[in-house]
C-alpha cells in the first residue's frame, strides 16, 4: 500500500514561499481560477489537498473564509508562512490533517478538490466525505486528469501516472456518473488543457522556465493559452474541471 503522507511530503519538499499572489491570468491556475470566480459563490471554503495554499490565498484575498487541509507538513508550513506574509491570517488557515480521520465540525459553501481525487484509493468515499462537509446546496469544484490525454494515448508519458501517484484517470462521463451516485448534480463541466499545456507540466525539466515566465507575464500566459486551445480542439483534453452541487438533503 502506498504511504501517501510520505509521497506528498516528498512531492512538496522543495516548495518555497511565493513572491506574489496569483491573479486570474496566472498560467498554472487560470482555468481553475476562472471556474471558481464564475461558478463558485459562497463565503466559506474548504480546500481539500491545499498544497502550499495557492488557491486558498487567492480566495482569502477576495474576502472568503478558507480552511486548507493537506497531508504534507512541508506544504502546510509554507502555506502558513505565506498567509502571514500576505496578511491573510484572518481569512485563511491551514492544517495538516487527513480528511478521513479528522472531525471537521464546520459546514462549507464550497469544497475545492483539485488534482486530488485521482490519488485516492476510494474516490467514492472521498465524495461522501465532501458531501458531509457541505452546506445544503453547497458546491464542489473538482479537477482531475483526463483519460483522453493525448500524451497518455500515444504512450509518450508511459510511466507518468505511476510516478505522480495517479491511480486512475477520468472522462467527463465517468466522473459525472460517479458524482450522480454520491448525491451530486453536475452544473458545469469543461474539457481543458491541450497537449501543449500538458507537456509543459509533464516535462518540467525542460519547460519550467517557460511556465515560470507565463506565470509572471500575462501576455505570455495569454499567447500560450490561445495556441493550446487550438491544440485542445484538435487532439483532445488532458484535464477535466467539474462543478457540482449537493442534490437534496445531506
Amino acid at each position: 500500500m502506498v504511504n501517501y503522507k510520505a509521497f506528498y511530503e516528498n512531492y512538496h519538499r522543495r516548495r518555497l514561499l511565493p513572491k506574489r499572489l496569483i491573479t486570474p491570468k496566472n498560467f498554472t491556475y487560470r482555468h481553475i481560477v476562472r471556474t471558481l470566480d464564475k461558478y463558485c459563490p459562497g463565503k466559506t471554503v474548504l480546500d481539500f489537498g491545499s498544497g502550499v495554499g495557492t488557491l486558498a490565498l487567492y480566495l482569502g484575498k477576495q474576502g472568503k473564509q478558507v480552511t486548507g487541509i493537506e497531508l504534507s507538513q512541508k506544504a502546510v508550513t509554507v502555506a502558513q508562512k505565506s498567509a502571514r506574509l500576505f496578511n491573510l491570517t484572518k481569512n485563511v488557515e491551514f492544517h495538516r490533517v487527513d480528511i478521513f480521520k479528522t472531525n471537521l465540525k464546520q459546514k462549507f459553501d464550497l469544497v475545492i478538490c483539485s488534482e486530488v481525487l485521482e490519488h485516492l484509493p476510494d474516490d467514492g468515499r472521498a465524495l461522501d466525505r465532501i458531501l458531509s462537509l457541505l452546506q445544503p446546496g453547497g458546491r464542489v469544484l473538482i479537477s482531475v486528469p483526463s483519460a483522453n490525454a493525448p500524451l497518455i494515448k500515444t504512450r509518450a508519458i508511459k510511466h507518468f501516472d505511476a510516478w505522480s501517484g495517479h491511480l486512475r484517470r477520468y472522462t467527463v462521463e465517468s466522473l459525472t456518473k460517479l458524482l450522480n451516485q454520491h448525491r451530486f448534480q453536475v452544473i458545469f463541466s469543461k474539457k481543458n488543457e491541450g497537449i501543449i499545456r500538458d507537456a509543459l507540466f509533464v516535462f518540467p525539466t525542460f519547460a519550467s522556465q517557460i511556465v515560470r515566465l507565463a506565470n509572471r507575464f500575462a501576455l505570455i500566459s495569454d499567447l500560450i493559452t490561445i495556441i493550446d486551445n487550438l491544440a485542445l480542439k484538435l487532439f483532445g483534453e488532458a484535464q477535466i474541471i467539474i462543478v457540482a452541487k449537493v442534490r437534496g438533503k445531506v
